[in-house]
This record gives structure tokens, C-alpha cells and sequence, in this order.
């Protein structure tokens, strides 16, 4: 059982986080009782690249870094997630593999709600339910139009980007299927096959 002021810490922290944010206090207890508390030591792995997920994480204390591994086998760092941000909340939506593995960079205390936990929700808290699902798609939705503005950026001829791409692509041309220098390409190249 969790301590009292650990259960209204938490309940409070959900009210700053911009996908619980439009939830009743009420809404925030129900949500906060659905979720499970996990502690997790640095350097454990959370998520890894690739495997499926049906479960996001909202970070209570810790900080958790974001790592991509390319198809040589290199991982970068490519973000953290500190307290009071979400990750993986895709996946409570939509099972499928994961884009980046999530350690732990410090000892963390986490909250974790997966599929099934929002889908409970749908019948004990359909508004809390509901206003999760829609910040989430919300969510996506900015992601997708930055990543449109992007390739925009990239195929415009007159965009800086695109003219430093193309000073390189001229002075080294790859083969057709090779195209991994640029977004696009790499995109181009996952779509192809």
C-alpha cells in the first residue's frame, strides 16, 4: 500500500502532465488507482527497441534516457524523459513494436498504465478514458504535422536543408538504394520494402 501524501503527490504531479491535465480530481484518483507503481534501479531497460508494447510510463522521480539502434547494431541517445513526462503512450492505443529502447538513467519511480488499464477505464471512468485517449491522439497528431513540416523542409528546393543535401548528394552521389543520408531517404528506403 502506498503512503498517503505518496498517493496525493502523484495524484497532483498527473495534474501538471499535459495528458491528464483536462481530467477532474476526481477523474485523476480514479486514473492514479488504475495505474501500477514500478521503482526501477539505473540502468535498467524499460522498453526495448522492437518488441511490442501495450504500456506508457509517467515518470515520478528519475530521469529515463531514450535510445535508437540503427541496422549496424549503433545505439544513440536520442532524448530523456524526467519527472512529470510521458512515454510509450502510443502504445496504450496502439500495440505495436517499439521505436526506441527507454533505461533507466537514475533510480526511477514510475507510474505504469497499460491497454487493458485504459480500456478498464472506458466502463469505471469513460470521461477520464476519453480524455486520455483524445490528448494522446492530440499528441500524435502535432508529431505527425512536425514531421510533415520536415519533409516539406527537405523537398523544398529553396529550404537551407535541402541545398546543403543536395551540395553533398552531388559531390558523393550514392547508388538509388542507398539513400540513408537524408530523412526522406530513410523513409523512401522503409517504404520500398
Amino acid at each position: 500500500m502506498q503512503p498517503e501524501n505518496a498517493t496525493v503527490g502523484a495524484e497532483q504531479l498527473l495534474g501538471t502532465i499535459k495528458l491528464f491535465r483536462g481530467l477532474t480530481p476526481d477523474d485523476r484518483g480514479v486514473v492514479l488507482r488504475s495505474m501500477r507503481r514500478q521503482q526501477v534501479s539505473s540502468g535498467h531497460r524499460v522498453f526495448a527497441q522492437g518488441e511490442t508494447g501495450d504500456t506508457m510510463l509517467v515518470v515520478v522521480d528519475g530521469i529515463l534516457r531514450v535510445e535508437v539502434t540503427d541496422i549496424h547494431g549503433k545505439s544513440a541517445t536520442v532524448g530523456k524523459v524526467e519527472a512529470g513526462e510521458v512515454v510509450g503512450e502510443m502504445a496504450v492505443i496502439d500495440p505495436a513494436p517499439r521505436s526506441a529502447s527507454v533505461i533507466a538513467a537514475t533510480d526511477c519511480d514510475l507510474l505504469q498504465m497499460s491497454r487493458a488499464d485504459l480500456l478498464g477505464l472506458r466502463r469505471t471512468a469513460p470521461t477520464a478514458s476519453a480524455a486520455i485517449v483524445g490528448a494522446i491522439i492530440s499528441d500524435v497528431t502535432r508529431r505527425l504535422r512536425n514531421v510533415n513540416k520536415r519533409i516539406d523542409s527537405e523537398l523544398d528546393p529553396n529550404s537551407q536543408m535541402h541545398r546543403a543535401q543536395m551540395k553533398v548528394t552531388l559531390q558523393a552521389p550514392l547508388p538509388e538504394s542507398q539513400h540513408t543520408g537524408t530523412f526522406f531517404g530513410r523513409m523512401w528506403d522503409k517504404i520500398k520494402r
